[in-house]
């Protein structure tokens, strides 16, 4: 009988293509790799001088050159790498977790991952409206699925708790400056110069930008807070099963 490729349902992890991956290292991955990939690429792509202005989006830096392939590589491997938190997760805490948020964030991190994995390839350049659906998807997604793995959790670890009571707010005020900054920079595009949304362009809208991309950064760090706060969930629950069976 075949094994499947993917198990989630091992005690300390999971199991893939017959490795075992713990739980500690699936989590530390899925916010190293894309801190790492992020500012590796944005450091790249400053020092290079292929920088259109100051400040600049996270996308920005899928400029052709060495900080495409760090962009894109980094973000299409964290997406797959969140995915399986986003699954692992919803099984481990499972019988602990409310049911609809459970399922909610469970929703949400699956959309998650897998729209940041046509992002990463879709530069702003190749493509604006996909590149823009795919990244509103991503933030507004990655902040429902932090917002409801939180509060699913009816005895998370105090101090994940914590931390992620303070990125979640971060998270949340740099969205809705990047999201209304952006929007006033496009509403003024479209009368001022009468183009459609989409042919509103960057340099236009850097005065906005000043302003949105410092967000968009603090947006990111903040959900990656929250990736990193659920290690400490996952070692409460692991000494707790652990607790439970040398008690029984």
């Amino acid at each position: 009988m075949l094994r499947p490729m993917i198990q989630f349902s091992s005690d300390k992890g999971i199991d893939l293509l017959g490795r075992s991956i713990t739980d500690r290292t699936l989590i530390r991955t899925s916010w190293i790799l894309p801190l790492v990939s992020v500012l590796l690429a944005t450091v790249i792509h400053y020092m290079s001088g292929n920088y259109r202005d100051i400040p600049f989006f996270i996308s920005e830096t899928d400029h052709p050159g060495i900080e495409d392939h760090v962009f894109s590589i980094g973000l299409f491997c964290s997406a797959m790498i969140q995915l399986l938190v986003s699954i692992r997760l919803y099984v481990l805490f499972k019988p602990i977790a409310s049911p609809i948020l459970h399922h909610i964030a469970l929703a949400c991190g699956i959309a998650t991952s897998t729209h940041l994995s046509v992002l990463a390839f879709v530069t702003m350049d190749q493509n604006i409206e996909v590149h823009v659906y795919t990244a509103f998807i991503v933030f507004h997604g990655g902040f429902a699925w932090a917002f409801a793995t939180h509060f699913s959790l009816p005895k998370s670890n105090s101090r994940g708790r914590t931390v992620r009571i303070y990125s979640l707010l971060v998270a949340l005020v740099s969205l809705l400056v990047m999201t209304f900054t952006i929007r006033d920079g496009i509403q003024s595009g479209e009368q001022e110069l009468g183009v459609d949304a989409s042919n509103v362009g960057l340099d236009y809208l850097q005065p906005w930008i000043v302003y949105a991309a410092p967000a968009e950064y603090f947006l990111f760090f903040g959900l990656i807070a929250c990736l990193a706060s659920f290690s400490w969930d996952i070692q409460q629950h692991a000494s707790e099963i652990e607790n439970a069976t040398i008690e029984s």
